[in-house]
């Protein structure tokens, strides 16, 4: 003989309304603009992957404020410098003098990084990648100078 299943029923008391749950705000993500670029530079890549981070990561992007600059080791590309603000992503050819963040590294190694898994911001240790991009910034082929919070943040965004 088959069992017969049992339709669930949702109890209620009387009188009572059932709770909502609290809705969230939308989040405005800021607007990411390309400034000025150069032969050399490498702005028009950088703003391709944060355009498609803010669209993925939304609330990564609207919490973020600081000045960021990318500079290769190859003198050949020119450093690239992005800024966060409440509104507007602006990023560009050039460097900072005083960044809140620094990333400096060969092109081929930054891509590395940047592509990695990550796991609360950071190259994920337990897959083979996230070792190797780890290992990368061991050896100090890959440096990260200035705020770790907003470099766990800046890795979310371009994140792949």
């Amino acid at each position: 003989m088959r069992a017969r299943r049992r339709a669930s029923k949702v109890h209620s008391l009387t009188g009572r309304r059932p709770e909502q749950l609290p809705q969230s705000r939308p989040v405005s993500a800021p607007v990411v603009r390309l400034g000025m670029t150069a032969e050399d530079g490498v702005a028009p890549s950088v703003f391709a992957l944060l355009e498609r981070g803010v669209g993925l990561r939304p609330d990564v992007a609207a919490r973020m404020s600081g000045r960021v600059v990318f500079r290769f080791t190859d003198d050949r590309i020119a450093p690239s410098r992005v800024n966060f603000s409440v509104r507007y992503i602006t990023v560009e050819d050039g460097d900072l003098t005083k960044p809140d963040l620094a990333i400096v590294g060969s092109l081929p190694h930054i891509v590395h990084f940047v592509s990695t898994p990550l796991i609360r911001g950071i190259p994920n240790p337990v897959r083979m990648q996230g070792l190797a991009t780890l290992a990368r910034v061991a050896r100090r082929r890959v440096r990260i100078e200035g705020d770790s919070g907003l470099a766990r943040d800046v890795l979310r965004l371009l994140s792949l």
